[in-house]
């Protein structure tokens, strides 16, 4: 619930400053690049040969389409696909095995600051945003190896951008994007009311580094 009201909430703010200026530019920016990392903790269902599911680093696609408002600040959306596929590792003996394909998809709602104004040929930024991740795979054995299918995520990266001229140019950035996962148990120390157990959300850290052409207009 608290995810789908910070999306509602961003969704509606950049909707309000889309409105209160007229002169926008928009950004559509087709992008590949590399998603690096990723472990999902499935400690917590008990099976002693296997305590995580390693996401392979791979490749990675997708879309950026954007829309500025202020000088310097831009809404984005982004679509972001890994193909990419799940190991086992087991703790005993610390090895590996493949267990499924998978399609990983990112969809975030994103905030851009441009540190140049729109005149200036060389852009460089910072965004940041959240949305969800889809963790798409087949069945294994009749059944989901995850449980789940959508999870939260959220995104922080920067990079810079470059026009050739008023409509084409070329965009490099690195991003941090982690998505929650399982959930697990750890122990929370209270200085007043001692220590006891608590739930957390395990997160499967990932990194990303895109480039990709930059098509404006007006």
């Amino acid at each position: 619930m608290n995810f789908k009201k910070a999306v509602f909430l961003l969704i509606l703010f950049t909707c309000a400053v889309l409105r209160a200026h007229a002169q926008r530019e928009y950004e559509v920016t087709p992008f590949f690049g590399s998603r690096i990392g990723g472990n999902i903790d499935v400690s917590q269902q008990g099976d002693p040969n296997v305590d995580s599911l390693k996401i392979k680093s791979s490749e990675n696609y997708g879309i950026l389409g954007g829309v500025s408002f202020w000088n310097n600040f831009q809404a984005e959306f982004m679509w972001n696909r890994q193909p990419t596929s799940l190991s086992t590792h087991n703790p005993n003996d610390n090895t590996y095995a493949f267990l499924s394909n998978m399609n990983m998809d990112m969809y975030q709602a994103d905030i851009l600051y441009h540190f140049k104004g729109p005149d200036s040929k060389f852009r460089p930024f910072v965004v940041g945003g959240l949305g969800l991740s889809h963790f798409g795979l087949p069945l294994v054995n009749g059944q989901n190896p995850l449980g789940f299918s959508n999870r939260f995520s959220f995104n922080l990266g920067g990079g810079v951008k470059y026009y050739f001229s008023q409509h084409i140019g070329v965009r490099a950035e690195l991003r941090w994007s982690p998505s929650e996962t399982t959930q697990g148990q750890t122990e929370y120390c209270d200085p007043i009311y001692g220590c006891g157990p608590t739930t957390v959300t395990n997160m499967a850290q990932q990194g990303q580094a895109n480039i990709g052409l930059i098509i404006r207009f007006k």
